[in-house]
């Protein structure tokens, strides 16, 4: 049964520490076994009171919304693969690499690590992802996976509309909060979603 991964990310990509520029990057990979909107979410605007067309993002929700929302989502079945990469710890030879060149060189890595049992012929979503950064992420995929001779983990590679899609939506929220949690500050809700991530990659 074909799997769905909607993709997002927090910080910046690539290794230009200059001001007002992070030093961590963070992916999150929701799975999702349908890529249609999430009714538990649509419930919660309609409880909110705000449009059905409202897009919930972290950096937007004040303290009491992102209770609200992380309390909605128990019930909803999903999976979370995520890596929260510290810049200042890596080797010289990712300070060669463009922005693009570090957003694929991680969602690759952290897709891999995966076997072919969990991830297979499946669908990827990326928030905003252009033409070219969804062609040469396809051309990279092709090449690690023949390296390790394995089939190619997906089938399928979109780039996706946060304000149209709960699942990308539900990975913002998710890596927001992921990313303030591994940076060792106070969060009131990795916990509450702990027991869905399969894998959090702490690199290097």
């Amino acid at each position: 049964m074909t799997q769905y991964f909607h993709l997002d990310d927090s910080g910046d990509p690539g290794m230009n520490f200059s001001k007002n520029v992070s030093t961590y990057f963070a992916l999150v990979m929701v799975q999702r076994a349908d890529a249609g909107n999430i009714p538990q979410l649509a419930a919660l605007r309609k409880q909110l009171g705000v449009p059905e067309t409202f897009e919930f993002k972290y950096v937007k929700s004040n303290v009491v919304a992102k209770t609200i929302f992380f309390g909605a989502i128990q019930p909803i079945e999903f999976r979370v693969r995520a890596v929260f990469v510290n810049k200042s710890l890596l080797p010289t030879k990712y300070r060669e690499m463009d922005g693009q060149t570090f957003l694929i060189n991680w969602i690759v890595d952290l897709t891999l690590r995966a076997s072919e049992l969990d991830i297979s012929d499946d669908v990827l979503i990326l928030d905003g992802a252009t033409p070219e950064l969804i062609r040469n992420l396809r051309v990279e995929f092709s090449r690690r996976s023949k390296l390790s001779d394995r089939i190619r983990p997906f089938k399928k590679i979109v780039g996706g509309d946060s304000s149209r899609e709960d699942g990308l939506q539900l990975a913002d929220m998710l890596v927001g909060d992921l990313a303030k949690y591994c940076q060792g500050k106070q969060s009131d809700f990795y916990s509450s979603f702990a027991p869905k991530v399969v894998d959090l990659w702490k690199a290097p």
